[in-house]
Protein backbone atom coordinates (compact mmCIF):
# COMPACT_ATOMS: atom_id res chain seq x y z
CA UNK A 1 0.00 0.00 0.00
CA UNK A 2 1.09 3.39 -0.96
CA UNK A 3 0.67 5.27 3.17
CA UNK A 4 0.43 9.21 3.65
CA UNK A 5 1.58 10.23 6.54
CA UNK A 6 0.53 13.68 7.84
CA UNK A 7 3.53 15.39 10.52
CA UNK A 8 2.52 18.41 12.39
CA UNK A 9 5.93 20.59 10.39
CA UNK A 10 8.29 22.56 12.76
CA UNK A 11 8.64 25.10 10.47
CA UNK A 12 8.83 28.38 11.77
CA UNK A 13 6.71 26.80 15.24
CA UNK A 14 9.99 27.54 17.81
CA UNK A 15 9.02 23.93 19.10
CA UNK A 16 10.14 22.66 22.48
CA UNK A 17 10.25 18.95 20.60
CA UNK A 18 12.03 19.78 17.50
CA UNK A 19 15.15 18.44 18.29
CA UNK A 20 13.24 14.49 18.48
CA UNK A 21 12.88 14.93 15.33
CA UNK A 22 9.60 13.17 13.90
CA UNK A 23 8.06 9.76 13.71
CA UNK A 24 8.71 7.59 10.57
CA UNK A 25 7.10 4.17 9.87
CA UNK A 26 9.20 3.41 7.12
CA UNK A 27 12.12 3.25 9.56
CA UNK A 28 10.50 -0.39 11.02
CA UNK A 29 7.60 -0.82 8.41
CA UNK A 30 9.00 -2.03 4.71
CA UNK A 31 5.79 -3.94 3.34
CA UNK A 32 4.19 -0.65 2.32
CA UNK A 33 5.65 2.65 0.72
CA UNK A 34 5.06 5.50 3.43
CA UNK A 35 5.26 8.98 2.27
CA UNK A 36 6.14 11.99 4.58
CA UNK A 37 3.79 15.10 4.47
CA UNK A 38 4.96 17.94 6.75
CA UNK A 39 1.60 20.52 7.18
CA UNK A 40 2.30 23.82 8.81
CA UNK A 41 -0.55 25.71 10.80
CA UNK A 42 -1.24 28.16 8.24
CA UNK A 43 -1.34 26.24 5.17
CA UNK A 44 -3.16 23.24 6.38
CA UNK A 45 -5.97 23.63 4.37
CA UNK A 46 -3.82 23.77 1.47
CA UNK A 47 -1.75 21.05 2.27
CA UNK A 48 -4.18 18.34 2.87
CA UNK A 49 -6.65 19.24 -0.44
CA UNK A 50 -2.52 18.53 -1.92
CA UNK A 51 -2.58 15.00 0.26
CA UNK A 52 -6.19 13.89 -0.71
CA UNK A 53 -5.35 14.33 -4.79
CA UNK A 54 -2.48 12.25 -4.45
CA UNK A 55 -4.11 8.89 -4.59
CA UNK A 56 -2.66 7.34 -1.03
CA UNK A 57 -4.53 4.11 -0.13
CA UNK A 58 -4.24 5.34 3.55
CA UNK A 59 -3.10 7.96 5.62
CA UNK A 60 -1.81 8.06 9.08
CA UNK A 61 -2.41 11.16 11.01
CA UNK A 62 0.57 12.01 13.38
CA UNK A 63 -0.56 15.53 13.85
CA UNK A 64 -0.53 16.75 17.13
CA UNK A 65 -0.92 20.74 17.88
CA UNK A 66 -3.53 22.16 20.15
CA UNK A 67 -5.03 25.34 18.69
CA UNK A 68 -2.89 27.43 20.78
CA UNK A 69 0.14 25.66 19.62
CA UNK A 70 1.87 27.07 16.61
CA UNK A 71 2.20 23.34 14.70
CA UNK A 72 -0.71 22.22 13.15
CA UNK A 73 -2.83 19.83 14.93
CA UNK A 74 -6.86 19.64 16.13
CA UNK A 75 -7.71 22.57 13.34
CA UNK A 76 -6.13 20.49 10.83
CA UNK A 77 -7.74 17.33 11.46
CA UNK A 78 -11.34 19.27 11.67
CA UNK A 79 -10.48 19.86 8.30
CA UNK A 80 -9.60 16.61 7.57
CA UNK A 81 -12.10 15.23 8.69
CA UNK A 82 -14.64 16.93 6.68
CA UNK A 83 -12.68 15.73 3.71
CA UNK A 84 -14.41 11.78 4.14
CA UNK A 85 -11.08 10.09 4.08
CA UNK A 86 -10.18 6.83 5.59
CA UNK A 87 -7.08 7.88 8.29
CA UNK A 88 -5.50 5.66 11.38
CA UNK A 89 -5.10 7.90 14.08
CA UNK A 90 -6.00 10.96 16.41
CA UNK A 91 -9.47 12.20 15.47
CA UNK A 92 -10.15 16.27 16.55
CA UNK A 93 -12.26 15.08 19.38
CA UNK A 94 -9.60 12.49 20.86
CA UNK A 95 -6.78 15.37 20.80
CA UNK A 96 -8.85 18.34 21.85
CA UNK A 97 -10.02 15.80 25.02
CA UNK A 98 -8.61 17.38 28.48
CA UNK A 99 -7.27 16.14 31.15
CA UNK A 100 -10.61 17.09 33.13
CA UNK A 101 -12.66 16.30 30.18
CA UNK A 102 -11.21 12.52 31.00
CA UNK A 103 -11.39 12.64 34.75
CA UNK A 104 -14.98 13.34 34.04
CA UNK A 105 -15.38 10.53 31.66
CA UNK A 106 -13.77 7.98 33.45
CA UNK A 107 -15.75 8.72 37.07
CA UNK A 108 -16.61 5.55 38.52
CA UNK A 109 -15.08 3.77 35.53
CA UNK A 110 -11.39 3.80 36.66
CA UNK A 111 -9.60 5.71 39.74
CA UNK A 112 -8.53 9.10 39.07
CA UNK A 113 -6.21 11.47 41.45
CA UNK A 114 -8.66 13.08 43.40
CA UNK A 115 -8.18 17.66 44.03
CA UNK A 116 -8.21 17.59 47.95
CA UNK A 117 -4.75 16.86 49.71
CA UNK A 118 -1.16 17.74 49.52
CA UNK A 119 1.30 16.92 47.75
CA UNK A 120 -0.47 18.49 44.91
CA UNK A 121 0.65 18.57 41.40
CA UNK A 122 0.44 21.29 38.77
CA UNK A 123 -0.16 20.26 34.82
CA UNK A 124 -1.19 21.83 31.58
CA UNK A 125 -5.26 21.26 30.98
CA UNK A 126 -4.33 20.06 27.67
CA UNK A 127 -0.66 19.22 25.49
CA UNK A 128 1.75 16.52 25.19
CA UNK A 129 5.05 15.41 26.51
CA UNK A 130 4.28 17.21 29.82
CA UNK A 131 5.86 20.23 28.68
CA UNK A 132 6.91 23.23 30.99
CA UNK A 133 6.05 20.59 33.70
CA UNK A 134 9.32 20.37 35.82
CA UNK A 135 10.50 18.71 39.45
CA UNK A 136 8.89 21.75 41.52
CA UNK A 137 5.58 21.00 40.17
CA UNK A 138 4.82 18.90 42.81
CA UNK A 139 3.73 21.19 45.72
CA UNK A 140 3.51 20.61 49.15
CA UNK A 141 1.85 23.71 51.00
CA UNK A 142 -0.09 26.48 49.50
CA UNK A 143 2.47 29.11 48.61
CA UNK A 144 4.40 26.74 46.62
CA UNK A 145 1.46 26.20 45.20
CA UNK A 146 0.34 29.32 44.10
CA UNK A 147 3.41 29.83 42.84
CA UNK A 148 3.12 26.67 40.09
CA UNK A 149 -0.31 28.13 39.50
CA UNK A 150 0.60 30.93 38.74
CA UNK A 151 3.86 29.97 36.73
CA UNK A 152 1.92 27.47 34.70
CA UNK A 153 -1.46 30.18 33.97
CA UNK A 154 1.50 32.56 31.90
CA UNK A 155 2.60 29.75 29.75
CA UNK A 156 -0.68 27.80 28.96
CA UNK A 157 -3.34 30.03 28.48
CA UNK A 158 -5.50 26.84 27.58
CA UNK A 159 -5.87 26.36 31.04
CA UNK A 160 -4.27 24.08 34.31
CA UNK A 161 -5.42 21.17 36.29
CA UNK A 162 -4.57 20.72 39.79
CA UNK A 163 -4.63 16.98 41.43
CA UNK A 164 -3.38 14.79 44.29
CA UNK A 165 0.21 13.62 43.57
CA UNK A 166 -0.28 9.82 43.78
CA UNK A 167 2.97 8.25 44.98
CA UNK A 168 4.13 5.26 44.00
CA UNK A 169 4.95 3.25 40.45
CA UNK A 170 5.05 5.01 37.36
CA UNK A 171 3.21 2.96 34.70
CA UNK A 172 2.02 2.99 31.15
CA UNK A 173 0.26 0.78 28.78
CA UNK A 174 0.18 0.76 25.23
CA UNK A 175 -3.57 0.47 23.65
CA UNK A 176 -4.42 -0.83 20.30
CA UNK A 177 -8.08 -1.52 18.74
CA UNK A 178 -8.09 -4.67 17.03
CA UNK A 179 -11.24 -5.66 15.17
CA UNK A 180 -14.30 -4.27 17.64
CA UNK A 181 -11.67 -4.81 20.83
CA UNK A 182 -9.68 -2.36 22.87
CA UNK A 183 -6.10 -4.48 23.61
CA UNK A 184 -3.63 -3.82 26.05
CA UNK A 185 0.27 -4.04 25.34
CA UNK A 186 2.43 -5.30 28.18
CA UNK A 187 3.22 -1.75 30.56
CA UNK A 188 6.62 -0.65 31.39
CA UNK A 189 7.64 0.65 34.75
CA UNK A 190 9.84 3.60 35.05
CA UNK A 191 12.93 3.25 36.86
CA UNK A 192 14.36 6.48 38.66
CA UNK A 193 17.88 7.02 39.91
CA UNK A 194 18.15 5.37 43.66
CA UNK A 195 18.36 9.11 45.42
CA UNK A 196 15.04 10.19 43.76
CA UNK A 197 12.64 11.40 46.30
CA UNK A 198 9.01 10.19 46.20
CA UNK A 199 7.71 13.14 45.08
CA UNK A 200 10.20 13.39 42.05
CA UNK A 201 9.72 10.25 40.74
CA UNK A 202 7.33 11.45 37.66
CA UNK A 203 7.65 12.55 34.45
CA UNK A 204 7.75 15.68 33.97
CA UNK A 205 9.53 16.82 30.38
CA UNK A 206 13.29 16.91 30.71
CA UNK A 207 12.42 13.60 32.48
CA UNK A 208 10.18 12.16 29.70
CA UNK A 209 12.59 13.07 26.93
CA UNK A 210 16.39 13.74 27.77
CA UNK A 211 16.86 11.68 31.21
CA UNK A 212 14.96 8.88 29.64
CA UNK A 213 16.41 9.14 26.56
CA UNK A 214 19.93 9.39 27.99
CA UNK A 215 19.28 6.25 30.10
CA UNK A 216 19.38 8.35 33.36
CA UNK A 217 15.76 7.06 33.93
CA UNK A 218 15.63 3.54 32.66
CA UNK A 219 12.31 1.17 32.54
CA UNK A 220 11.56 -2.61 32.46
CA UNK A 221 8.58 -5.01 31.55
CA UNK A 222 6.46 -5.46 34.28
CA UNK A 223 5.52 -9.06 34.98
CA UNK A 224 3.87 -8.77 38.75
CA UNK A 225 1.07 -9.87 40.28
CA UNK A 226 -1.23 -7.23 39.03
CA UNK A 227 -0.64 -7.51 35.14
CA UNK A 228 -3.91 -8.44 34.21
CA UNK A 229 -5.79 -5.81 36.26
CA UNK A 230 -3.15 -3.07 34.60
CA UNK A 231 -4.45 -4.14 31.21
CA UNK A 232 -7.89 -3.82 32.10
CA UNK A 233 -7.65 -0.53 33.72
CA UNK A 234 -5.57 1.25 30.89
CA UNK A 235 -8.93 -0.86 28.16
CA UNK A 236 -11.38 0.57 30.38
CA UNK A 237 -9.61 4.04 30.51
CA UNK A 238 -9.15 4.06 26.59
CA UNK A 239 -12.71 3.30 26.07
CA UNK A 240 -14.14 6.05 28.56
CA UNK A 241 -13.12 8.73 26.25
CA UNK A 242 -15.31 6.97 23.24
CA UNK A 243 -12.66 8.06 20.89
CA UNK A 244 -13.26 4.78 18.88
CA UNK A 245 -11.16 4.63 15.70
CA UNK A 246 -8.21 6.44 16.70
CA UNK A 247 -6.48 3.21 16.79
CA UNK A 248 -4.07 3.33 19.42
CA UNK A 249 -3.00 5.24 22.79
CA UNK A 250 -0.75 5.26 26.10
CA UNK A 251 -2.32 5.27 29.33
CA UNK A 252 -0.44 6.36 32.00
CA UNK A 253 -0.87 4.47 35.71
CA UNK A 254 0.35 5.07 39.09
CA UNK A 255 0.18 1.97 41.28
CA UNK A 256 0.05 2.67 44.36
CA UNK A 257 -0.75 -0.46 46.42
CA UNK A 258 -3.53 -1.89 45.26
CA UNK A 259 -4.90 0.96 44.22
CA UNK A 260 -4.53 2.11 40.42
CA UNK A 261 -4.71 5.52 39.40
CA UNK A 262 -5.04 6.75 35.85
CA UNK A 263 -3.24 9.68 34.87
CA UNK A 264 -4.20 10.27 31.53
CA UNK A 265 -4.74 8.78 28.27
CA UNK A 266 -2.38 10.15 25.81
CA UNK A 267 -3.37 10.51 22.22
CA UNK A 268 0.24 11.09 20.84
CA UNK A 269 2.60 7.69 22.01
CA UNK A 270 6.14 8.38 20.77
CA UNK A 271 6.48 5.57 18.48
CA UNK A 272 7.93 5.08 14.88
CA UNK A 273 10.89 7.70 16.11
CA UNK A 274 14.53 7.25 15.76
CA UNK A 275 15.69 3.36 15.71
CA UNK A 276 16.84 2.73 18.71
CA UNK A 277 15.38 5.49 20.69
CA UNK A 278 14.39 5.05 24.95
CA UNK A 279 11.64 6.17 24.90
CA UNK A 280 9.59 2.97 25.85
CA UNK A 281 6.66 3.01 23.05
CA UNK A 282 8.54 1.53 20.45
CA UNK A 283 10.15 -0.68 22.89
CA UNK A 284 6.88 -2.11 23.64
CA UNK A 285 5.59 -2.73 20.53
CA UNK A 286 9.33 -4.47 19.33
CA UNK A 287 9.21 -6.86 22.01
CA UNK A 288 5.67 -7.54 22.74
CA UNK A 289 3.56 -7.13 19.80
CA UNK A 290 2.99 -10.30 17.48
CA UNK A 291 5.20 -9.32 14.37
CA UNK A 292 6.83 -6.17 16.24
CA UNK A 293 6.29 -2.84 14.01
CA UNK A 294 5.08 -4.61 11.36
CA UNK A 295 2.50 -6.71 12.94
CA UNK A 296 1.37 -3.51 14.69
CA UNK A 297 1.16 -1.75 11.35
CA UNK A 298 -0.86 -4.65 9.87
CA UNK A 299 -3.21 -4.79 13.03
CA UNK A 300 -3.76 -0.53 12.64
CA UNK A 301 -4.79 -1.27 8.63
CA UNK A 302 -6.85 -4.20 9.15
CA UNK A 303 -8.61 -2.66 11.78
CA UNK A 304 -9.45 0.78 9.45
CA UNK A 305 -10.28 -0.96 6.61
CA UNK A 306 -12.16 -4.15 8.03
CA UNK A 307 -12.27 -7.04 5.40
CA UNK A 308 -15.98 -6.34 3.65
CA UNK A 309 -16.00 -10.49 3.64
CA UNK A 310 -15.62 -10.81 6.94
CA UNK A 311 -17.80 -8.05 7.63
CA UNK A 312 -20.54 -9.88 5.46
CA UNK A 313 -20.12 -12.70 8.07
CA UNK A 314 -21.16 -10.65 10.80
CA UNK A 315 -23.88 -9.31 9.22
CA UNK A 316 -25.02 -12.75 8.16
CA UNK A 317 -25.06 -14.23 11.97
CA UNK A 318 -26.37 -11.16 13.37
CA UNK A 319 -29.36 -11.82 11.10
CA UNK A 320 -29.55 -15.47 12.30
CA UNK A 321 -29.04 -15.13 15.76
CA UNK A 322 -32.28 -15.81 17.38
CA UNK A 323 -32.74 -18.94 15.36
CA UNK A 324 -29.05 -20.14 15.41
CA UNK A 325 -29.68 -22.64 18.28
CA UNK A 326 -32.24 -24.19 16.47
CA UNK A 327 -30.18 -24.48 13.52
CA UNK A 328 -27.12 -25.74 15.30
CA UNK A 329 -29.99 -28.60 17.13
CA UNK A 330 -30.85 -29.93 14.18
CA UNK A 331 -27.62 -30.16 12.92
CA UNK A 332 -25.44 -33.38 13.54
CA UNK A 333 -23.09 -31.09 15.33
CA UNK A 334 -24.06 -31.35 19.06
CA UNK A 335 -23.71 -35.46 18.69
CA UNK A 336 -20.26 -35.45 16.68
CA UNK A 337 -19.46 -32.90 19.59
CA UNK A 338 -20.73 -34.65 22.42
CA UNK A 339 -18.94 -37.98 21.99
CA UNK A 340 -15.77 -36.53 21.17
CA UNK A 341 -16.46 -34.29 25.03
CA UNK A 342 -17.21 -37.73 26.25
CA UNK A 343 -13.96 -39.77 25.26
CA UNK A 344 -11.31 -36.56 25.86
CA UNK A 345 -10.25 -34.22 28.44
CA UNK A 346 -11.34 -30.64 28.53
CA UNK A 347 -10.75 -29.51 31.71
CA UNK A 348 -9.42 -26.24 32.51
CA UNK A 349 -9.28 -22.83 30.79
CA UNK A 350 -10.86 -23.14 27.07
CA UNK A 351 -10.35 -21.20 24.30
CA UNK A 352 -13.44 -21.11 22.01
CA UNK A 353 -12.70 -19.62 18.35
CA UNK A 354 -15.95 -19.08 16.82
CA UNK A 355 -18.21 -19.46 19.91
CA UNK A 356 -21.25 -18.05 18.60
CA UNK A 357 -24.42 -18.37 20.86
CA UNK A 358 -21.64 -20.94 22.98
CA UNK A 359 -23.76 -23.77 21.90
CA UNK A 360 -20.08 -25.78 22.10
CA UNK A 361 -18.95 -24.88 25.28
CA UNK A 362 -22.24 -25.48 26.70
CA UNK A 363 -21.52 -29.24 25.71
CA UNK A 364 -18.18 -29.37 27.40
CA UNK A 365 -19.30 -27.95 30.28
CA UNK A 366 -22.17 -30.79 30.72
CA UNK A 367 -19.11 -33.12 31.34
CA UNK A 368 -15.80 -31.23 32.59
CA UNK A 369 -15.13 -28.08 34.44
CA UNK A 370 -13.86 -25.71 32.09
CA UNK A 371 -13.93 -21.88 32.31
CA UNK A 372 -14.94 -20.84 28.62
CA UNK A 373 -13.70 -17.76 26.56
CA UNK A 374 -14.59 -16.66 23.14
CA UNK A 375 -14.06 -15.08 19.79
CA UNK A 376 -16.96 -14.21 17.68
CA UNK A 377 -17.41 -11.81 14.99
CA UNK A 378 -21.53 -11.20 15.83
CA UNK A 379 -21.77 -8.99 18.73
CA UNK A 380 -25.71 -10.80 18.58
CA UNK A 381 -24.87 -14.28 18.91
CA UNK A 382 -22.14 -13.79 21.67
CA UNK A 383 -24.73 -11.84 23.61
CA UNK A 384 -26.35 -15.01 24.00
CA UNK A 385 -23.23 -16.83 25.45
CA UNK A 386 -23.67 -15.57 29.03
CA UNK A 387 -22.02 -18.92 30.29
CA UNK A 388 -18.73 -17.78 28.93
CA UNK A 389 -16.29 -15.60 31.47
CA UNK A 390 -15.06 -13.55 28.44
CA UNK A 391 -15.79 -12.80 24.76
CA UNK A 392 -13.70 -11.11 22.56
CA UNK A 393 -15.83 -9.59 19.34
CA UNK A 394 -12.97 -9.68 16.24
CA UNK A 395 -11.40 -11.97 13.77
CA UNK A 396 -10.14 -14.69 15.62
CA UNK A 397 -7.14 -14.60 13.37
CA UNK A 398 -6.62 -10.78 14.70
CA UNK A 399 -7.70 -11.46 18.76
CA UNK A 400 -6.02 -14.82 19.46
CA UNK A 401 -2.40 -12.65 20.38
CA UNK A 402 -4.01 -10.83 22.89
CA UNK A 403 -5.82 -13.63 24.49
CA UNK A 404 -3.24 -15.51 26.08
CA UNK A 405 -2.64 -19.32 26.34
CA UNK A 406 -5.28 -22.10 27.12
CA UNK A 407 -5.19 -25.37 28.25
CA UNK A 408 -7.44 -26.27 25.13
CA UNK A 409 -8.64 -24.55 21.91
CA UNK A 410 -11.29 -25.74 20.43
CA UNK A 411 -13.55 -24.55 17.11
CA UNK A 412 -16.68 -26.06 15.32
CA UNK A 413 -18.72 -24.28 12.42
CA UNK A 414 -15.95 -21.48 12.27
CA UNK A 415 -12.77 -22.58 10.14
CA UNK A 416 -14.50 -22.83 7.09
CA UNK A 417 -14.88 -19.20 6.60
CA UNK A 418 -11.09 -18.39 7.13
CA UNK A 419 -9.29 -18.31 3.44
CA UNK A 420 -6.22 -20.44 3.09
CA UNK A 421 -3.33 -18.36 4.38
CA UNK A 422 -5.60 -17.35 7.75
CA UNK A 423 -6.48 -20.49 8.62
CA UNK A 424 -2.66 -21.51 8.60
CA UNK A 425 -1.77 -18.67 10.85
CA UNK A 426 -4.91 -19.71 13.14
CA UNK A 427 -3.38 -23.12 13.34
CA UNK A 428 0.05 -21.90 14.14
CA UNK A 429 -1.54 -19.80 16.82
CA UNK A 430 -3.54 -22.77 18.31
CA UNK A 431 0.13 -24.64 18.88
CA UNK A 432 1.22 -21.63 20.18
CA UNK A 433 -1.56 -20.80 22.43
CA UNK A 434 -2.69 -24.24 23.57
CA UNK A 435 -1.29 -25.87 26.88
CA UNK A 436 -2.86 -29.38 26.55
CA UNK A 437 -5.36 -30.27 23.37
CA UNK A 438 -6.42 -28.57 20.22
CA UNK A 439 -9.73 -29.90 19.11
CA UNK A 440 -10.97 -28.57 15.53
CA UNK A 441 -13.87 -29.42 13.14
CA UNK A 442 -12.96 -29.30 9.08
CA UNK A 443 -15.67 -29.22 6.90
CA UNK A 444 -15.13 -30.48 3.88
CA UNK A 445 -16.81 -28.09 1.76
CA UNK A 446 -16.84 -28.79 -1.98
CA UNK A 447 -16.36 -26.52 -5.20
CA UNK A 448 -19.32 -28.17 -6.70
CA UNK A 449 -21.44 -26.84 -3.44
CA UNK A 450 -19.99 -23.49 -3.52
CA UNK A 451 -21.32 -23.07 -7.56
CA UNK A 452 -24.35 -24.82 -7.03
CA UNK A 453 -24.79 -21.82 -4.67
CA UNK A 454 -23.90 -19.06 -7.18
CA UNK A 455 -25.80 -20.52 -9.76
CA UNK A 456 -29.00 -20.63 -8.13
CA UNK A 457 -27.97 -16.56 -7.86
CA UNK A 458 -28.11 -17.31 -3.86
CA UNK A 459 -26.40 -14.70 -1.78
CA UNK A 460 -23.86 -16.72 -0.07
CA UNK A 461 -20.30 -16.57 1.70
CA UNK A 462 -17.96 -18.80 0.11
CA UNK A 463 -16.46 -21.21 2.49
CA UNK A 464 -13.27 -23.30 1.96
CA UNK A 465 -12.56 -27.30 2.85
CA UNK A 466 -8.73 -27.04 4.77
CA UNK A 467 -8.76 -31.20 5.41
CA UNK A 468 -5.90 -31.02 2.92
CA UNK A 469 -3.83 -28.21 4.58
CA UNK A 470 -4.36 -29.96 7.99
CA UNK A 471 -3.97 -33.24 6.84
CA UNK A 472 -0.40 -32.53 5.59
CA UNK A 473 0.85 -29.85 8.31
CA UNK A 474 3.80 -31.06 9.93
CA UNK A 475 2.48 -31.17 13.30
CA UNK A 476 4.90 -29.43 16.14
CA UNK A 477 7.30 -30.91 18.03
CA UNK A 478 5.96 -32.26 21.27
CA UNK A 479 2.55 -33.03 19.79
CA UNK A 480 0.68 -35.60 18.34
CA UNK A 481 -2.51 -36.41 16.80
CA UNK A 482 -4.84 -38.33 18.68
CA UNK A 483 -8.30 -38.73 16.99
CA UNK A 484 -9.11 -38.15 13.42
CA UNK A 485 -12.63 -39.06 12.45
CA UNK A 486 -15.31 -38.48 9.67
CA UNK A 487 -18.50 -37.52 9.89
CA UNK A 488 -22.09 -35.62 8.50
CA UNK A 489 -22.12 -32.51 9.95
CA UNK A 490 -25.22 -30.58 8.66
CA UNK A 491 -27.39 -30.31 5.37
CA UNK A 492 -27.47 -26.78 3.65
CA UNK A 493 -30.41 -25.53 3.91
CA UNK A 494 -30.04 -23.64 0.47
CA UNK A 495 -28.79 -26.80 -2.12
CA UNK A 496 -30.20 -29.50 0.50
CA UNK A 497 -26.21 -30.78 0.34
CA UNK A 498 -25.41 -32.95 3.28
CA UNK A 499 -21.89 -31.50 4.02
CA UNK A 500 -19.40 -34.21 6.08
CA UNK A 501 -16.22 -32.87 7.99
CA UNK A 502 -13.59 -34.58 9.92
CA UNK A 503 -12.94 -33.99 13.78
CA UNK A 504 -8.90 -33.61 14.69
CA UNK A 505 -7.55 -33.62 17.85
CA UNK A 506 -4.03 -32.82 18.80
CA UNK A 507 -2.46 -33.03 22.72
CA UNK A 508 0.53 -32.64 24.13
CA UNK A 509 2.91 -35.28 25.06
CA UNK A 510 2.77 -35.85 28.99
CA UNK A 511 -0.05 -33.90 30.02
CA UNK A 512 -2.73 -36.54 30.15
CA UNK A 513 -2.48 -39.39 31.65
CA UNK A 514 -2.23 -42.68 29.50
Amino acid sequence: MKIGVLLSSYEGAGSDFEDYGYQDPSLYVKQHEFVLRYITKDAAVQQIDQVCKENFDLLINFLWGQRIDAVAGIDAIEYLESKGVPFIGNSSKFLSASKADFKKAAAGIVLVPGESKFPLIVKPATGCGSLHMTEKSVCHNPDELEKQIALLKSKTPDGIIVEEFIEGEEISVMVVEVDDEVLAMNPIVYEFPAETKPTQKFLHFDNKFDAVDQGTIKFHLYQGDILDRLKETACKAYQALKVSGCGYARVDIRASGEDLYVLEVNPTPAFFYKLGNEFGDDYVISHCFPGGHEGFMETLIRTKLRSSRMLEVKKTYDLMSDKYNDIMHSSNYPKVVSDIVARYSFQGAVLDLGCGTGGIGKLIQAVHNAALTGIDISPKMVAQAKHYEKVYLGEMQNIMPFVGNFDHVVSFGALHFLQKETFLNVLERCFAQSRRSITVGIEGISDEFNKRLAEMGKDHLYTYNHTPIIDSYTIPEGWRLVHKQRDFFWTSPSTGDEVFGTVYRFEKFGVFEE
